[in-house]
């Protein structure tokens, strides 16, 4: 052999190394980046927070307004029964 043909062999695998390296440089990234997860800077978890308190406060007085005009309509409903029991 040669050496003009051991050099073109030696020249053939490192580039074949380098894109074998290159490939696993790039996969593992891919995998590094998949595997991450983007977190949400901290003002913005604060006010999400706030906004799922807001959301539960909202929740309670809807359920306290839906309780009331239950109770009125019930209100309403008696009045009516006794008003029509003792017009008869």
């Amino acid at each position: 052999m040669n050496p003009a043909e051991a050099f073109a062999g030696m020249v053939f695998f490192a580039s074949i190394a380098l894109v074998v390296i290159g490939a696993g440089h790039y996969v593992t990234k891919l995998v590094r980046l998949k595997n991450e997860r983007i977190k949400a800077p901290a003002d913005v978890e604060m006010r999400l927070a706030r906004l799922e308190v807001a959301i539960d406060d909202m929740a309670a007085e809807l359920t306290r307004v839906t309780e009331g005009q239950q109770f009125v309509t019930k209100l309403l409903a008696e009045r009516s029964v006794e008003a029509a029991h003792g017009r008869s």
